[in-house]
């Protein structure tokens, strides 16, 4: 028996009390050990799930991920959403909540503000420790939530080139987050949790493989994109099915550079496939929650590309066939292994979270096999500005993947970027630096490393993109820890609690592709990962506390160049808002796509959480019935300005080929502003009413 198994042996008669008051150490959190293997700890857990509305303004603000001037919102296709799940041990009391958010990045300041509101609601239940909030990586997700300056300007756009930030965006997020929390708190039951895996071939491709090749145990695996699909599956005792975790590592970029409708990309599609199997209900308080979330997906991509991807890489010019042949895969494989018997997870919870301040950092000989090496000050290199495959810039032609130091003359960088090039830092070597983003205050310098371990289950928080090799050496790392604890799979939960660009291998990073380039503290980085994760793992095995570096600073007061609201919304005098200006045609088809206009106001009026923008509905006997709504996949809300202060509002509907026929009408709902009040009002309109033969 270990030590940690001895104390759980000796502390029987205390777990009661210690469940009451669920107490955690200031630092390191749950004081219930890892592996419930004794009969005195009760294997069983109490669940809960929840789910909000977190979709940002729909018009006229930026998105995070492609970096894009040119990519500002345009309108929704899918609404994006928080999905909240609590997994709390019945023997010790002890909890965690994961957080998976139809986000391009979960931004740091994201993070402070929903533990603040959580500790005002709970009281010290939710903690920065035992709370791990993840984006899917959508990159057609509304942006500008970050306090940084560098991911300020990774979603600005052409209207606002200086930075992109949205306090309306940020304020829907944290909102939402909150929520879905709550709600997963209040829906708390007994329940059980099951682990399901398996391979999901043939649907990505590394798209670095000069960068991965580089690596000296690259020939040790049979693939270079790592292809496990892992599910939780969570039921009430009851027998009811609550929820569902999907971790598989593949970028949601099958929507391109160029679309600018808000979505959830190809995670989304299987997302909202999922929950229309199960019916879920957006509006209730308890109801059935799927997420497709993000893991070491850095250099992993679909294999059908997008619209507009580097040569080799590219996809259909059908930008929603990319998505949903990407999406699709994922559901089947998805569901295939829901509906099959796992790994009964029977230990207790505990986990283990640090502040790590990257800028005064030094990794030991054990990590480096170099000596003790100080990290770098983050930068960002040439090739950042390159783009990667699903992504490619296209700035010159002389701006590429893999410019070293060596390699920079005859460089044409931007003109905004040579004005923030950076002498060369010799330890960033062999990475010429573009944005010394350390020096210039850009980015978070102080990193959560986050664990949690539900009994056979360990997962990494990590708050990075990491590549294939990255994401194998950091869950070795842990395994190597827990294994004898019994812990048999660890997954990587991508993009958590914070963004810190790429996570590359020492040997990815002499390379200088986008990862390499995009590895923030240097070649060491990943070296520094395997350290902190050690030290959380050896910490939940010897039952230890953890001592942060720092806590992060909190600069949601900082100024920021905040995005313009809405001045007022025009119309012409003989109009009204919400008037039909082109309507349905009389019937349609199987197949068919419907598409009305309206006099409309700026969605950024109402973001209407929880809500729609639009209805379609289908006429039974007397009643109309919504049939689907502006999350839905057959459905597009596209918002036009027209002259300086209108809108038009052109809705469509893609017809399944399974749809029954009837009489059916489409129903836009909005919001505008008056210019002499300020006052905001609602309105509506409706089509024609019209037949699907």
């Amino acid at each position: 028996m270990t030590t940690l198994k001895k104390r759980l042996a000796i502390s029987t008669a205390l777990i009661a009390l210690a469940g009451s008051f669920s107490t955690y150490d200031a630092y390191a959190g749950g004081k219930g050990g890892k592996n419930g293997g004794t009969n005195n700890v009760t294997s069983e857990y109490n669940i809960g799930t929840g789910i909000y509305d977190i979709t940002g303004p729909a018009a006229e603000n930026g998105m995070f991920g492609y970096a894009d001037t040119h990519q500002q919102t345009t309108g929704l296709h899918q609404r994006s959403r928080s999905r909240a799940f609590i997994m709390q041990s019945q023997g010790t009391g002890d909890r965690v909540v994961f957080v998976s958010a139809d986000l391009g990045m979960l931004s740091q300041g994201v993070k402070i503000e929903v533990i603040k509101r959580l500790d005002s609601l709970y009281s010290g239940t939710y903690k920065h420790d035992n709370v791990m909030l993840t984006a899917t990586h959508s990159h057609v997700a509304s942006g500008g939530s970050s306090h940084y300056s560098l991911y300020e300007l990774a979603s600005a756009d052409s209207s606002q080139l200086l930075g992109g930030y949205s306090s309306e965006n940020f304020n829907a997020i944290v909102d939402g987050i909150v929520k879905s929390i709550q709600r997963a708190h209040d829906s708390i039951a007994p329940g059980s949790i099951e682990l399901v895996q398996g391979e999901l071939n043939d649907a990505t491709r590394n798209r670095s493989l000069v960068a991965y090749q580089n690596n000296s145990d690259a020939g040790q695996f049979a693939t270079n994109t790592n292809n496990t699909m892992s599910v939780l599956k969570f039921k009430r005792s009851s027998g009811e099915d609550v929820g569902m975790i999907n971790w598989f590592s593949v970028h949601p970029t099958s929507f391109s550079k160029k679309f600018t409708l808000i979505s959830g990309d190809n995670k989304g599609y299987a997302q909202n496939k999922f929950e229309k199997l199960k019916s879920t209900d957006f509006s209730a308080n308890e109801t059935f929650v799927a997420a497709f979330a993000s893991s070491d997906l850095g250099d992993s991509v679909a294999v059908d590309g997008n619209a507009y991807s580097a040569p080799g890489y590219q996809g259909s010019s059908d930008e929603f066939l990319n998505v949903k042949n990407a999406g699709e895969r994922q559901y089947n494989k998805g569901i295939d292994l829901y509906n099959q018997t796992g790994v009964s997870l029977s230990g207790t919870v505990d986990y283990r979270h640090r502040w790590a301040d990257f800028e005064n950092y030094t990794v030991s000989d054990a990590f480096t096999n170099a000596g003790d090496q100080p990290l770098c000050s983050s930068s960002r290199g040439y090739s950042f500005a390159a783009g990667a495959e699903n992504g490619p810039s296209e700035v010159d032609p002389t701006v590429i993947e893999g410019i070293t130091i060596e390699d920079t003359d005859g460089v044409n960088l931007p003109e905004f970027a040579i004005s923030f090039v950076s002498n060369d830092d010799p330890c960033q070597y062999p990475k010429p630096n573009l944005f010394s983003t350390g020096e210039m205050d850009w980015v978070p310098e102080v990193l959560p490393f986050q664990l949690f371990v539900l009994g056979e289950l360990a997962i990494i928080g990590a708050p990075v993109e990491a590549t294939t090799m990255a994401g194998r050496r950091l869950r070795q790392t842990v395994m190597d820890q827990l294994a004898p604890e019994g812990v048999t799979s660890v997954v990587i939960a991508g993009l958590a609690n914070t963004y810190s660009g790429y996570l590359a291998t020492y040997e990815e990073f002499q390379k200088q592709h986008y990862e390499g380039a995009s590895t923030e503290f240097g070649p060491y980085t990943l070296a520094a990962y395997r350290q902190e994760l050690n030290g959380l793992a050896a910490a939940i095995k010897n039952n230890d506390s953890v001592t942060d570096d720092k806590p992060p600073r909190d600069r949601i007061n900082d100024y920021r160049n905040e995005r313009a609201g809405v001045v007022f919304d025009g119309k012409y005098f003989w109009e009204s808002f919400g008037q039909v200006l082109t309507d349905a045609n009389a019937n349609y088809n199987p197949g068919d796509s419907v598409k009305v206009t309206f006099r409309g106001g700026h969605p950024k009026n109402n973001l209407r959480i929880q809500d729609t923008f639009l209805k379609v509905q289908k006429k039974e006997g007397s009643s109309w019935v919504t049939i689907s709504n502006d999350w839905d996949w057959d459905t597009l809300y596209e918002w036009e300005r027209d002259g300086s202060d209108r809108s038009f509002v052109h809705i469509t509907w893609k017809i399944a080929s399974e749809a029954d026929p009837g009489t059916y009408r489409i129903l836009h709902q909005g919001d505008w502003k008056n210019g002499w009040s300020g006052a905001i009002s609602e309105y509506s309109g409706t089509s024609r009413e019209f037949l699907v033969n």
